[in-house]
This record gives C-alpha cells, sequence and structure tokens, in this order.
C-alpha cells in the first residue's frame, strides 16, 4: 500500500459539486466530493439508489460536467475542456463499461469491440487484429460473427469489457456491471475484473449498490446524499509499475496540453472512408426503409433525366429537320404566302418573279446561289398505282441550296431547263409507293396530266421542320412545270431560295435582298413590303428558344419530385436520430465527437439520396430509350445533365440531412444514454 500511495494520482477530484437546476427548482446530487484513485486501485463506489455515485461516475468519465471543483485526470486538468477535448480524453484514457451492456443491435460483438477504434482512426486491419485480442482476452475468440440477440447477458457484458478494453485504456469505469446478470454470470464477470485488476495492473472505479459485489475492490467508497462518508481500503492495490502523466505523454494521447492534434489529409481520408462504411452498415440494417425512402429521390432525378432527354432530343430533330432545308438559307417569298401551313397576316398576296432572283444573283455579292421555286400538290400515277404528292419546278442550283444530292441515276441539268424537257426526280417515299422496290430510273410516269421520265432518286432527308415529309416530293425543271402543271403571270414564283456564302454573311445579305427588293418593287417609306426575306437561322433559334422554355418548365415541373423526395429524406433521417439516440449516446461515450456524429448522419443522408439518384438516372434512361422506341420521338442524352443530377441529389441529401444530422451531433451523451 505505500507503493501505492507514493505513486503520483490518476484520478484527483477536489470539492467537486453538481447542482441541477430545473426552473426554479435546483437539486444538489454533489456537495463537495474528494476523492483520490492512484494507479493500480479497484475502488468500488457504493451507496443508495439518489445518493449521487451515478452522479460522481459520468463525471468521472467525462459524460457529465462539474458546476464547482477541480478535476484532474492522469495530472490533466478537464474540469474546463470543451466537448472535443473530452471527446478525446474518453476516447483515449477511459473505457466504459456499463450496467445496459449498451451493444448496438444487430451488430456482432466483433464490429461492437471495434467501434472506439474507428474514432481513434485506426486502420480496419488494426481494429480487427485489436478487436479479435481483446474478445479472447475475455473467452469470446469463437463468438466473434454473433450479434447481441444471439448473446448470453453474462457474453454481452464481456463483449462490453472487450470493447472498454481495446483502446488499451489508463481507467476503467464500471456502472453496475452486474446489475443485469443472474449470480453465477455476476461471479464470472467479478473475477474477471479482479483479474484485470490484479493481473494487468488495471485502474478500475466500479458504481454498485450491493455490498457483495464492492468486496471483491481494493478499496469501497460510500456515498451518501452527495457526500463521501466513508473510504475504506480493504485489501493492497497492484501499483503499475511505469506511469507517465498525459501532459507530458502528449505523443501517446495527442492532446498536446488541452488541444486535441490537427488531422492530417490522411486521417481526414480515413475518417470519411470509415464514416461511409458505418453509413452503409446503417442504411443496411433498415433496407425496406431506405429503399422507400430513395423512392422519392429517384422518381424526381428519373422525371429530371426523362425530361432533359426528351427535351434535348427535341432540339436535335428540330436542328436536323431545319438543316435539311440547307445551310446559310434564305427564303424571298411574297407577303402573306403560306409556309408550313401558317399563312402571314400582311395583308393581300405579293409577288416575286425569277427576274427579281436574277437581279439578286447580280447585284448582291455575298449570295453563293440562288433557286427560283413554284410547287403544287399533284396527283402522279406509274403503272398501275397512283399517289398524291408535292411537285416542285426549280432551277439546277436548287440542288446547291438545299445540299441535296441523288442515290439513282443523275440530277438533270441546265439544257433541260432551258428546253422544257419532261423528266424528273423523285423522293424515296414517291419510289417506295409507285415502284414497290423496283429501279424507276428511265420509268415513265404522270404528274397530273404531265407524262414524265424519271431521271434518278434524290437522297433521303427524312421529316422536315414542320412536320412534313422531306422525301415526298417530285423535282423537275421549272419551265417544264409552268408548262404542264400551272404558270404564274410575269413569271413570277412561290419563293426563291438563296444561299449566303458563309454564315457570317448571313444577315449582311438578307439586308442587301430587303434594300435591292424595295427598289425593284418601288415600296413606299414606311409602308409594308410586298415580299419578306426568312432567315432561317433566325427561324432556328426562335424554336430552340421555344422548346428551351418548355424543356424548362418540365424541368421545375420534375423537381418538385425531388423537394418532395428531399423533405422524406429529413423526416425518415429525424426518424432515424429519434430510434437511435441511444446508440449515439453510446458512440459520444466511448469518444465519438460531435462532428463524428454529424458527418455520419449527414454521410448516411448523402449516400441515400445518392443510391436514389443513381436509380433514378438508371430509370430515367431506361423510360426515356422505351418511349423512344414506342413513339419514333427522337431521344438525346446529355452526360452533364446525369452528372448534375447525381450532384444534385447529393445536395439534397446534404441540404436535408443536415439539420437531423445536427440535431443528432447535439445530444448529450448522458441523457443520449438514458433514452428509452
Amino acid at each position: 500500500m505505500a507503493i501505492a500511495e507514493a505513486a503520483a494520482p490518476l484520478l484527483e477530484l477536489t470539492q467537486i459539486e453538481k447542482v441541477y437546476a430545473s426552473g426554479e427548482v435546483t437539486h444538489r446530487a454533489l456537495r463537495g466530493v474528494d476523492l483520490t484513485v492512484r494507479p493500480g486501485e479497484f475502488v468500488a463506489i457504493v451507496g443508495a439508489s439518489g445518493s449521487g455515485k451515478s452522479t460522481l461516475m459520468n463525471i468521472i468519465g467525462c459524460l457529465d460536467r462539474l458546476t464547482t471543483g477541480s478535476y484532474r485526470l492522469d495530472g490533466l486538468d478537464v474540469s474546463d475542456l470543451d466537448n472535443d477535448e473530452r471527446a478525446h480524453v474518453r476516447r483515449e484514457l477511459i473505457g466504459f463499461v456499463f450496467q445496459g451492456f449498451n451493444l448496438l443491435p444487430r451488430t456482432s460483438a466483433l464490429e461492437n469491440v471495434e467501434l472506439p477504434l474507428i474514432y481513434l482512426g485506426c486502420s480496419a486491419e488494426e481494429r480487427r487484429e485489436r478487436a479479435v485480442r481483446a474478445l479472447e482476452l475475455v473467452g469470446l475468440g469463437d463468438r466473434l460473427n454473433n450479434t447481441s440477440a444471439q448473446l448470453s447477458g453474462g457474453q454481452q457484458q464481456r463483449v462490453a469489457i472487450a470493447r472498454a478494453l481495446v483502446t488499451q485504456p489508463r481507467l476503467l469505469l464500471a456502472d453496475e456491471p452486474t446489475g443485469n446478470l443472474d449470480t453465477k454470470t455476476t461471479e464470472e464477470v467479478l473475477a474477471l475484473l479482479q483479474w484485470l485488476n490484479r493481473d494487468q495492473g488495471l485502474t478500475i472505479v466500479m458504481v454498485t449498490h450491493e455490498p457483495e459485489v464492492a468486496a471483491c475492490a481494493t478499496r469501497i467508497v460510500t456515498v451518501r446524499d452527495g457526500l463521501i462518508v466513508s473510504d475504506e481500503q480493504v485489501a493492497s492495490p497492484r501499483h503499475a509499475e511505469s506511469h507517465q502523466t498525459l501532459a507530458q505523454d502528449a505523443s501517446r494521447t495527442g492532446l498536446g496540453g488541452l488541444t486535441p492534434p490537427a488531422d492530417s489529409f490522411a486521417m481526414v481520408v480515413r475518417g470519411w472512408w470509415m464514416a461511409i462504411g458505418l453509413a452503409l452498415r446503417a442504411l443496411g440494417r433498415a433496407k425496406l426503409r431506405a429503399s422507400l425512402t430513395a423512392l422519392g429521390i429517384l422518381i424526381g432525378i428519373a422525371s429530371v433525366v426523362t425530361t432533359s432527354a426528351l427535351g434535348a432530343g427535341a432540339q436535335d430533330r428540330m436542328q436536323k429537320s431545319l438543316s435539311t432545308l440547307g445551310a446559310n438559307l434564305l427564303m424571298v417569298v411574297p407577303a402573306g404566302s403560306s409556309m408550313g401551313g401558317a399563312r402571314n397576316a400582311q395583308g393581300s398576296l405579293g409577288s416575286i418573279s425569277e427576274d427579281d432572283g436574277a437581279a439578286i444573283l447580280r447585284e448582291v455579292p455575298t449570295v453563293a446561289a440562288l433557286a427560283p421555286t413554284m410547287s403544287a400538290n399533284v396527283q402522279v400515277v406509274a403503272g398501275d398505282r397512283n399517289w398524291s404528292t408535292r411537285a416542285v419546278g426549280t432551277t439546277v442550283p436548287y440542288f446547291e441550296v438545299r445540299s441535296w444530292g441523288v442515290e439513282k441515276g443523275a440530277l438533270w441539268v441546265a439544257e433541260d431547263v432551258t428546253m422544257a424537257a419532261p423528266v424528273c426526280l423523285i423522293g424515296r417515299t414517291v419510289e417506295k409507293n409507285l415502284f414497290a422496290g423496283s429501279n424507276p430510273v428511265g420509268r415513265d410516269l404522270r404528274v397530273g396530266k404531265l407524262p414524265c421520265r424519271v431521271a434518278g432518286v434524290l437522297k433521303e432527308k427524312g421529316q422536315g421542320s414542320f412536320g412534313q415529309d422531306n422525301d415526298d416530293i417530285i423535282v423537275m425543271p421549272i419551265s417544264t412545270f409552268r408548262r404542264g402543271i400551272y404558270r404564274l403571270p410575269d413569271n413570277q414564283v412561290n419563293n426563291v431560295m438563296v444561299t449566303a456564302k458563309s454564315a457570317n454573311v448571313v444577315n449582311r445579305t438578307q439586308a442587301a435582298i430587303e434594300s435591292l427588293l424595295n427598289q425593284r418593287h418601288r415600296t413606299p417609306p414606311g409602308e409594308d413590303a410586298d415580299f419578306s426575306v426568312r432567315n432561317m437561322a433566325e427561324m432556328m433559334n426562335a424554336m430552340k428558344a421555344q422548346t428551351a422554355i418548355i424543356s424548362t418548365l418540365l424541368l421545375v415541373t420534375a423537381s418538385i419530385s425531388l423537394l418532395v423526395g428531399g423533405i422524406g429524406v429529413m423526416n425518415i433521417m429525424l426518424v432515424s436520430v429519434t430510434e437511435r439516440t441511444r446508440e449515439i449516446g453510446i458512440r459520444l461515450a466511448i469518444g465519438a465527437r460531435r462532428r463524428d456524429i454529424l458527418s455520419q448522419f449527414l454521410i448516411e443522408a448523402v449516400v441515400l439520396a445518392a443510391i436514389g439518384g443513381g436509380s433514378g438516372i438508371g430509370l430515367g434512361v431506361l423510360i426515356s430509350n422505351s418511349l423512344g422506341k414506342m413513339t419514333d420521338f427522337s431521344i438525346a442524352f446529355d452526360p452533364s445533365i446525369m452528372i448534375t443530377s447525381l450532384l444534385v441529389s447529393c445536395g439534397i441529401g446534404i441540404v436535408f440531412g443536415f439539420f437531423p444530422a445536427r440535431r443528432a451531433a447535439q445530444f448529450d451523451p448522458i441523457v443520449a444514454l438514458r433514452h428509452e
């Protein structure tokens, strides 16, 4: 005993008072307690219920704060440490054994024992090695993978002791360690505690109300009404041979006096990786609830991906359709003429002639090619087949303007225009309906009442910008069209198609054409012209803008379901925090910092949202492809939308998971441990 008295105190309490206040009512749980515990002692604190022994234990374990007094642990004044510093002390110096075991449910013995090592920052290999050793030390080496429900009460308490020992603490605190055990198991647990004290030199402070349990200690301290009324040495303690104070051994504890060390980048990465593992484990224990929660995010992201794919597909289809008209295209049409089924509200029909086209080609140097055109709906007959289609009369540059070539046969030439030759080119749709797969080149057909020979088949163009079939067409020399289909007076035409030399000069070309035709048609100043020049690029931009507006509205509508999904995540996480309050208390008691709890629940919310987002992207792709196949609608997937959707889902997890996570992190360890 003289040796023990010579050692520096491990635990030193001086005039400790603890006052609880509830409104105007106060309760003094401790009334000036003085207690010193030296290394190697086994101290039993006994007293009746309400005597203050549990409050004293909580203050010793840094779970509760003293009101007044001084508390030094291993030479360090811990009275005024902040929450993170107190968590560091619990993690490095103290091991807890609770009356109710306080093991995580649906978690194996090995995982329960590994838990404190996670907050120490140990690697997975080190955690497993140390946890296995600790379980073997308490005789449970063959029960590593058993959950709490598969263990007896005595075995659960042994797991709790192994968890307390795995961090190699300087002080073991046991709060009623035999309160829920039968006589035989009580004896086994007490024998284990005595062995740890006697043979391993571990300092133990145990709280109990049973004298026969206290009898196994080397020293018995009796508490009554918040005061120590007796302190009796009943056996000689075993002194720990070597001992350094916490302040001197800063390299071991990492406190460096009163502040924990800054985490290195590797430790931060490892900490987040372990937090993700904890989150996945927690979600795996409640698969159905997690799946239903992720469903809201899944539906929202799937809606966003689907609508964006359809919107992008619509824009892509529109762009391809307009590109079939030709590059850098301008259309000169009479005022009041219709295009794509819509008539301009510009008064009576104006007039455009081939002479206007010739003047444009001659006077506007930025024009690359020009083709006057006339068109009409006609009935075409070939043998015993007939088909209603659109006939176009034009000149040879038409094919340059439209960027159109032949797939079979050859284009008719300028001489055919001069001679009004009865030749024509047909589109793929006309070929399919009149010639049923046979080669039409060189064969005769009748366009209206005009006999005509097929010179070739035009390359497939597909659907146009206004929904028309570009391949349902017959193209013939404009002179032939005037002779056999119909003619307008004064060489008038339905429109003149103009191609500018480059995209950079389209607007300049348009302005030059308007100025020239105003002069030729003698348009009075301030009055509307009897013609209009339509810029296909402007039409494309206008249609793009309209499509973008519709896509945005669809995305906004789809995003509402994301908001609902986010609210669902927050609701479920709040429920989870309430259900797992005791678990939070356990984690805090064994050394978790508030930010560890915050990050764990926040990562759970983010992982949950990310799972929903990833699944939603997959579902959105599936739905979009299915709609595309069923409706022959153009689908276009933008990878940036998918990446953004996944980031948005993670952002939802952060935004809607932060409040529940913050609430969990603010729990007081004592309140959380007492939660039922």
